[in-house]
């Protein structure tokens, strides 16, 4: 990381000398140190610096493997520390790494934002931290628009506009399909029995690609 990048990190995390529970619940010490932390240890600053010198290797080491060194200092930076405080684990698996390694830098920053809960609740702190992350990702691209400091969160999918009018346009078709069966009974002898549960089913198929698609669209960091 760069002294920007290791600044910003610092500033979020804070440096707490005696043993704390974070919001998740961890004992956790120092810049955000966790691993062997138990309750009532101390550190002193010296400590403190030493270690994250040391740990923050393995953050480095894993946002370059993730984007295979495809990336700027800024956002190498913010990857980093969007990765020390979600986890090497949790970063490679996110929209935010999606995004970046398919080259959508806009979807990327706007994914860091989704990322701002601990205990199943949003966290104020991680809101600021997480805007603050995207704007550094930005930093190095004039092309692109400053981040906002504050966005929508994502759209329940049960106020998801793509799912709204997916599945009415679906229950439109539906609806047509059943008018036309009604009219074929009256005028064909011999309708088979199967044939209107087979036409609810491929209503239920329609629904559910719909559904999908709008889980397609959030992991793309498009929602």
């Amino acid at each position: 990381m760069s002294k920007a990048g290791l600044a910003l990190l610092k500033d979020f995390e804070g440096c707490r000398l005696v043993a704390y529970q974070c919001p998740a619940g961890e004992w956790t010490i120092g810049y955000g140190f966790t691993v062997g932390v138990m309750p009532g240890d101390t550190m002193t600053q010296e400590q403190c610096d030493a270690r994250l010198k040391n740990e923050i290797k393995q953050y480095e080491s894993a946002v370059f493997a993730a984007t295979e060194g495809d990336c700027t200092q800024s956002e190498f930076d913010a990857l980093v520390s969007f990765a020390w405080n979600v986890g090497t684990a949790g970063m490679q698996k996110s929209s935010v790494i999606k995004a970046h390694n398919r080259g959508d830098k806009q979807a990327a920053a706007r994914a860091f934002l989704m990322w701002n809960r601990a205990g199943g609740k949003i966290i104020s702190g991680l809101s600021r931290r997480r805007a603050a992350e995207a704007a550094l990702y930005l930093a190095d691209d004039e092309a692109f628009d400053p981040m906002p400091q504050v966005v929508d969160p994502p759209k329940p999918m049960t106020s998801s506009t793509t799912v709204i009018a997916g599945g009415t346009a679906a229950i439109a078709t539906a609806t047509q399909i059943a008018d036309a069966v009604g009219k074929l009974k009256g005028s064909v002898s011999g309708l088979e029995a199967w044939l209107i549960p087979t036409l609810a089913v491929v209503a239920l198929i329609a629904i559910g690609y719909v559904i999908y698609e709008r889980y397609q669209n959030r992991e793309r960091g498009l929602c």
